[in-house]
């Protein structure tokens, strides 16, 4: 991963920065990768796909398969997640 700017110079605010740094990464993998199984998807790299997800660029196609994700995610584990934008 390459972090330009950290906010913080701490070890405990490194590590909580790089630590979020990952799980953000981790999080968006999971979804691309789930996109990626679905035939009527447009083939993105996963740098366009993160691009478009944080400018909320993303196609009505990504946004029902993050939604159907999230959804079944909630269903297996029984949580409950809350509602954003």
């Amino acid at each position: 991963m390459n972090i330009p700017t950290l906010f913080g110079t701490t070890e405990n605010a490194v590590f909580n920065q790089l630590y979020a740094a990952l799980l953000a990464y981790v999080v968006l993998k999971t979804l691309y990768e789930e996109g990626k199984q679905h035939p009527f998807i447009q083939s993105a790299s996963f740098v366009s796909f993160t691009r478009q997800f944080i400018e909320a660029q993303l196609s009505i196609e990504w946004q029902l398969i993050i939604q159907t994700f999230i959804k079944n995610y909630r269903d297996l584990y029984g949580i409950i997640l809350p509602k954003t934008g």
